[in-house]
């Protein structure tokens, strides 16, 4: 019987991970094979950002560097919105390098879009999809740029997961 309902929940996942589909249209699935496809045509040296944005006014960008499939640098920056005149001030900012990496709590986690294709899977798209909503979404290329839950009724910055704002290819 156990392994009856370990059965039904690995069915359960794979049906996400088919069907889920953001605005782009490609699945979970897709998504995963166009991002290895892209690696094996491009490389695995690249850099994106990924953001955090409140409806209070704070935000922040995190850059991070891989090269060779391997993280080099994080770069932090933290914002938070003037009321008087609307625009964005910065905050905190840092820089770290090999050396340095990790040696500061905010920002986005050390990892690669590998890391972040197996987190969105393992992590975020699994969770009770009768008390979450389930985000998944790609650019143009077909790599993921949204990847989380919403539990419902929560409105308030509730989202867990990725956002993934720029990606670029380097040599």
């Amino acid at each position: 019987m156990v392994l009856l309902i370990s059965c039904e929940k690995n069915n359960d996942k794979n049906s996400v991970l088919t069907t889920l589909k953001g605005d782009s249209g490609i699945s979970y699935n897709e998504s995963l094979s166009k991002w290895r496809e892209l690696k094996l045509i491009n490389g695995n040296s690249y850099t994106y950002q990924t953001t955090f944005i409140s409806w209070t006014g704070f935000s922040n960008i995190t850059e991070l560097k891989i090269e060779d499939g391997i993280v080099t640098s994080r770069i932090y920056k933290e914002f938070q919105t003037n009321e008087t005149n609307g625009q964005k001030e910065l905050i905190d900012s840092y820089t770290e390098t090999m050396n340095s990496l990790g040696s500061h709590d905010k920002g986005a986690n050390l990892l690669t879009i590998d890391d972040l294709y197996n987190s969105c899977a393992g992590e975020y798209l699994i969770v009770d999809k009768e008390r979450n909503t389930l985000y998944f979404d790609t650019g143009i290329s077909g790599l993921m740029t949204l990847c989380g839950f919403v539990p419902n009724g929560c409105v308030d910055d509730c989202f867990t997961g990725v956002r993934i704002i720029s990606f670029e290819w380097f040599d």
